[in-house]
């Protein structure tokens, strides 16, 4: 992969704070005026944040980050968000995984503590590593 294409994939850090840096100038009127989903994102955020105990102008300001970190990975593509159990599912995968990986805990370990079969610890290892290689090592094909 070339630079400039490891760029258009990681974005450019300078372009993500200078843009937060006048996010909070555009008035409330104009950002309705944006695509919707995007508008909502923001309001999402924004309350999520909140609702951690953040005030108002920092809920706000991290709202508009995670917004741009957001654009500058997956800006100009569509992407599947699981819901529901699925999304609870796939968080947990994940969170099994890095215990694993990280943490070194065993099958077992993990079995007890997500409250689910050492079979279906090993199903869940297999495909996260499958789908931690994809992410680390280009395809060879």
């Amino acid at each position: 992969m070339s630079r400039e294409e490891q760029d258009d994939l990681l974005g450019d850090e300078s372009f993500s704070e200078s843009l937060l840096e006048h996010l909070d100038e555009i008035p409330r009127d104009i950002q309705r005026k944006w695509p919707k989903d995007l508008a909502a994102l923001i309001d999402i955020y924004e309350a999520s944040l909140k609702r951690q105990g953040l005030d108002n102008a920092l809920a706000r300001r991290l709202a508009h980050f995670l917004l741009a970190e957001l654009a500058n990975y997956c800006g100009g593509r569509h992407i599947y968000l699981p819901k529901g159990d699925r999304l609870k599912h796939a968080i947990r995968d994940v969170d099994l995984f890095r215990d694993w990986r990280d943490r070194g805990l065993s099958p077992d370990h993990l079995a007890g503590k997500y409250k689910i079969s050492v079979q279906h610890v090993y199903r869940i290892l297999n495909e996260q590593r499958t789908l931690h290689l994809r992410r680390v090592q280009p395809d060879l094909f």
